[in-house]
């Protein structure tokens, strides 16, 4: 063979390989990708633990007999985009003090600054939007009312009111039944096999218990009991099929018993076990009224829930809490029964051969009764991949509370995370779930803290 002969094989196998790679790249556009026509109904969801998107799921499915739909991301939707359909639907929920949820982000920041304009960009548009909330919070569905503010000030035209649903009270789970059976909750029966107070917590009489109570009363402790409890499946299909489902970061929706009658009620739990670890676990604070009652669902788990019954429940996926990557540093940040996220999260790179490290900052009460951190970790509370544990309890001398301890680390802080960093957040918005963000709005500035967010690196599993 002369080298001109070598000379042509090789160029023809170069170009065949570029053709390869060609079609692999215009093959994967297509599927990463989705065409959008006048003549398409636009199904838009924004949602922090998910539910938004089975809404807008449920809502395209209806529709699909009548309507072409497509089923999008406000994550991926980009402004433009509404100039090429002529009908969508926004099924939203609100984040925090009004905010938009994480994947909504930046399409609110464009849409507000369009608006602000004025223009008569959208005339062409028909639109609906849903908003997912809670009426115990101020801001009750504010994002969704925002939404459709905007959206109508370029000229878009509702073809409805508002719709707002309280989701604390199931307004929501009415439109679930139009999924897909594919698609629908799988309920099941979950056992409560075991159930251990975490913590020593003084009852009105003054005694200190650190047992589980298995009986009713009128009256709740002094102080709130921390409770962990494990449940199972009894059936081995069902356990199957719960572990191709879960994953750190999910929820147990708990439906509560109601009286014939009455809507169904549930109650959300971040699970604090992986499926390796077979059971169920969950981390429940005993929360009681003015009057000593205790709460619809802490009540029940913590205490009516006899051992050995059972309660009817579902996993719900919480994408947004969902950390892929388990090599890159985790800073993970809890206070009270928020540490349900984050021993999940443990438990999923402490179980690996190898992961990146992690940094957990705890905070409780009293540190003579609430020194849980490890009772609560284990048997992962001594993993390889453990970089440091910070604990800061704020009813003690020099005490005080999570997010301050990250303002005084937070040069090691910045350096842990480098550029790769995640951070997951998992407790009550009010107090903690402000003051970690305000904290880290500090400590990484503005510009690398949006960064963080848009990247989809600041996992925020608040209630």
């Amino acid at each position: 063979m002369t080298e001109t002969h070598r000379l042509l094989i090789a160029l023809l196998s170069i170009g065949l390989y570029l053709l390869w790679v060609a079609v692999l790249f215009f093959k994967h556009k297509k599927q990463t990708s989705y065409a959008v026509t006048g003549e398409e109904t636009l199904v838009v969801y924004a949602s922090q633990t998910g539910t938004a998107e089975k809404i807008a799921r449920a809502k395209a499915a209806a529709l699909s007999q009548q309507e072409q739909t497509s089923v999008v991301s406000m994550a991926s939707l980009k402004l433009n985009t509404l100039s090429s359909v002529s009908k969508v639907i926004f099924v939203v929920s609100t984040y925090g003090e009004g905010e938009p949820p994480d994947a909504g982000r930046t399409f609110s920041k464009a849409l507000k600054k369009a608006s602000s304009n004025q223009s008569d960009y959208l005339s062409h548009l028909s639109f609906e939007v849903v908003g997912l909330g809670d009426k115990q919070y101020a801001a009750f569905c504010q994002f969704a009312v925002t939404l459709f503010d905007n959206i109508s000030a370029l000229g878009a035209r509702a073809l409805s009111p508002l719709t707002t649903l309280d989701s604390g009270k199931g307004e929501h789970l009415s439109l679930l039944g139009a999924l897909p059976q594919d698609e629908q909750h799988p309920t099941h029966a979950f056992t409560l096999k075991n159930r251990v107070q975490l913590n020593e917590v003084k009852s009105a009489s003054g005694e200190v218990s650190n047992h589980p109570s298995n009986h009713s009363e009128s009256k709740a402790s002094t102080s709130p009991g921390l409770f962990g409890l494990s449940l199972n499946v009894d059936h081995s299909n069902q356990t199957q099929e719960l572990h191709e489902q879960w994953e750190a970061g999910d929820v147990l929706e708990v439906l509560i018993p109601q009286q014939a009658g009455e809507p169904i009620v549930s109650r959300s739990y971040t699970i604090a076990s992986v499926p390796q670890e077979h059971d169920v676990k969950l981390v429940v604070r005993q929360l009681a009224k003015d009057n000593g009652q205790l709460g619809i669902g802490s009540g029940l788990l913590t205490r009516s829930l006899p051992l050995s019954q059972s309660v009817q429940a579902y996993i719900r996926k919480n994408t947004s809490a969902i950390i892929a990557d388990t090599m890159c540093p985790l800073l993970l940040i809890a206070a009270g029964s928020g540490i349900a996220g984050v021993r999940a999260q443990l438990a999923k790179r402490a179980l690996l051969e190898n992961a990146g490290p992690v940094w957990i900052f705890f905070g409780e009460r009293n540190p003579a009764q609430d020194d849980v951190l490890d009772k609560t970790l284990s048997p992962f509370q001594n993993s390889d991949c453990i970089f440091k544990k910070s604990v800061i309890f704020s009813r003690q001398e020099n005490g005080g509370y999570v997010q301050q301890r990250l303002v005084e680390q937070r040069d090691e802080i910045k350096s842990f995370l480098g550029d790769t960093g995640q951070v997951y957040v998992c407790g009550h918005f009010e107090g903690m779930g402000q003051g970690v963000d305000k904290a880290l709005r500090s400590i990484l500035e503005e510009q690398a803290y949006n960064v963080l967010a848009d990247e989809g690196r600041y996992h925020r599993d608040l209630y």
